[in-house]
């Protein structure tokens, strides 16, 4: 399992880990966006909680993380959990159905530099590659054409975001 606050480089470290290992990724960001996408039941009450920078609560995150990691794949070859558990009861959630993580990796960043990789993150909607315009920048003016920013990635919702995850991480390192 890996954790930490958004832009402090799960995916990047996910990604070197995978393929090092190769492990089936689980973003639990990504999960609850394609059931929002989806637009299915769960999907819908999700964007509720999402759009209000509010935690999806467990029930509905909760049974989406273990629908996917009793998944064949996720079981024949192991598992990497993005962004999962994000409180004590999933974490316990999460045991009480027999799923044990072999490791837990938190990655800590200081808020000011997560808020400037938070704003100016960008979503390449073709490739679902992530950009970041100082940082790393798109290639070329196509691709920069076609980049996006999440509707989680404002000013207002990183500084809201930002605050809950403190919260959370205290939570977590005292379970």
């Amino acid at each position: 399992m890996i954790s930490g606050a958004p832009a402090s480089g799960k995916g990047t470290q996910c990604e070197l880990i995978t393929q090092k290992y190769g492990l089936v990724y689980i973003a639990v960001g990504d999960l609850l966006r394609a059931k929002v996408a989806a637009a299915s039941e769960n999907g819908k009450r999700a964007k509720e909680f999402m759009e209000k920078v509010e935690l999806v609560p467990d029930e509905i995150v909760v049974m989406m993380v273990k629908e996917r990691l009793l998944q064949p794949d996720s079981q024949e070859n192991g598992w990497l959990l993005d962004g999962y558990p994000r409180s004590s009861s999933q974490a316990v959630a999460l045991m009480d159905f027999g799923l044990h993580p072999d490791l837990f990796i938190l990655l800590e960043v200081l808020e000011d530099i997560l808020f400037e990789r938070v704003v100016r993150r960008r979503l390449d909607l073709l490739t679902g590659k992530i950009y970041h315009l100082k940082y790393s920048p798109p290639e070329n003016k196509e691709v920069a054409s076609r980049l996006t920013q999440r509707f989680d990635d404002t000013e207002e919702k990183a500084c809201l975001m930002l605050s809950c995850l403190i919260t959370l991480s205290e939570d977590l390192c005292v379970f």
